[in-house]
């Protein structure tokens, strides 16, 4: 009986250390990554989307667009190759505005900003026109420059790289600082999916030094239903 039970026991200790051994090795295999394979990872992720949503806010600043209007704030949902949904809630002469704005099949739509009614509108008409949502991400990473891994954290990494003001005209429009140097933050999960980007400081000539742009993404590849107004 002390055999069978001393058996046992070696057999279970050697059993919890196996499982411990396994999961070490997955901690390390994940953490392992270096800041550029881990933007490697996040590319093929963004390229291979189907669709995301985005959610933008600012500390400290707007982002403006032609036509006197300064976004605030903006959410919405993104589908590859060009359907996109925009809640965006705008400054224009002081006051506050709140629009929606639909990409469809090649045909757009706007919200009347007193009725919240849609109206079909020409894209020369738009006040999104300038900006391409579709391929902020693409943009960003397309020139990322001095990457470093800050920490990895709830399976989650974080980065702090620069890019150059010219590969944020997919976010900002032409009203641009052109050829700065710029900071930002990606929050990646170990998956490859950013979850957040922040963008410190001056982008846009109206900017101030501490001018925060947050992006936040999420739903990535979740299908979305799409109904023309």
């Amino acid at each position: 009986m002390t055999y069978k039970r001393n058996k046992l026991i070696n057999l279970t200790k050697n059993f919890f250390l196996l499982i411990l051994i396994i999961s070490c090795s997955k901690n390390v295999s994940t953490q392992s990554l270096n800041s550029e394979e881990i933007i490697s990872l996040s590319q093929s992720k963004i390229v291979n989307s189907k669709s995301f949503s985005f959610d933008l806010k600012h500390k400290n600043g707007s982002t403006e667009l032609p036509g006197d209007y300064n976004i605030s704030r903006a959410n919405g949902d993104i589908q590859k190759p060009n359907n996109i949904m925009i809640d965006a809630e705008i400054i224009s002469n002081n006051f506050l505005i709140k629009l929606s704005y639909l990409s469809l099949n090649d045909r757009y739509w706007i919200t009347n900003p007193i009725s919240f009614d849609w109206m079909e509108t020409p894209e020369e008409d738009n006040p999104f026109r300038n900006i391409d949502p579709i391929n902020i991400l693409g943009d960003i990473y397309a020139e990322i420059e001095s990457i470093k891994l800050v920490e990895y954290k709830n399976n989650e990494y974080l980065l702090s790289a620069n890019i150059n003001s010219n590969n944020l005209t997919s976010l900002v429009g032409d009203i641009i600082i052109p050829n700065k140097n710029v900071d930002i933050e990606l929050f990646i999960t170990d998956q490859g999916f950013v979850r957040k980007i922040l963008i410190f400081g001056e982008v846009q000539p109206n900017d101030l030094s501490n001018t925060l742009r947050e992006i936040s993404f999420s739903n990535w590849n979740v299908e979305i239903e799409w109904d023309e107004p």
